[in-house]
């Protein structure tokens, strides 16, 4: 980053002090818990913590602007807590690993990051899946959102309302892009996450949950969103 910019790698985590993985990916991080889960993210040997008051959040949308709202850099990068590797994505996949793996991603994320900057954009964010064919371009205007996320807060103009059912990274991402015109989705830095194992411990709960959120969207949205569930595809139609 260049000086005088000041940047920071958040991690959001749930429910995870013992099988939270993401931290050791990159050369320095913050986890971000909730108060009441604390302790026992300490007990497991997190050290680096921030807690957010007990009954300030309940869910992704409220504990991502909970981070947005309560840190002081100028550009954050917010992680998912359940990301197991990182890979560079072009014709081949090349595995991060090990310290050399942890500094690339890292300085990856810087590099974004100073993009997000340097652009005056609000939002970046990782491609939702890391499949060789989709790998066209090295950056993307529009897109689903992955697990890693940048916001340049100076830019940023998405906002939180707690009664809206459609909060949510899909909707951070067109509220930016209706507002900015541009997001920028990096292609080539994949995250690989637990996100299909976690859903399938409570299919039914979850898919109910999601049908609800889609419905949501589509009212909130109208003609910029569209989902077909025979493909369990979303689709942004926003011309630029």
């Amino acid at each position: 980053m260049k000086q005088n910019i000041s940047f920071n790698i958040y991690i959001m985590s749930y429910a995870r002090p013992d099988v939270m993985l993401t931290e050791k990916l990159v050369e320095y991080s913050t986890l971000v818990v909730r108060e009441e889960e604390y302790d026992e993210y300490k007990k497991y040997g997190h050290s680096n913590l921030i807690s957010i008051p007990k009954g300030t959040v309940h869910d992704f949308a409220s504990t991502f602007f909970w981070i947005i709202n309560n840190t002081d850099e100028d550009v954050i990068c917010i992680l998912d807590d359940d990301i197991k590797s990182f890979s560079y994505r072009q014709d081949v996949y090349q595995l991060l690993k090990g310290d050399e793996g942890k500094e690339k991603a890292t300085s990856e994320l810087e590099r974004v990051a100073q993009l997000l900057y340097d652009l005056n954009l609000g939002f970046g964010f990782s491609p939702m899946t890391g499949a060789l064919y989709s790998y066209d371009r090295e950056f993307a205007f529009k897109g689903m959102v992955g697990p890693v996320r940048w916001v340049n807060k100076n830019s940023f103009k998405a906002t939180y309302d707690p009664n809206d059912a459609a909060a949510g990274d899909v909707d951070i991402m067109l509220q930016e892009l209706l507002s900015n015109r541009i997001v920028l989705q990096e292609k080539y830095l994949c995250a690989a996450n637990h996100q299909n194992e976690i859903i399938g411990k409570n299919e039914e709960l979850s898919r109910q949950n999601h049908i609800d959120y889609v419905l949501a969207m589509k009212n909130k949205w109208g003609k910029y969103y569209g989902y077909d569930f025979r493909k369990n595809q979303a689709k942004i139609d926003v011309s630029r």
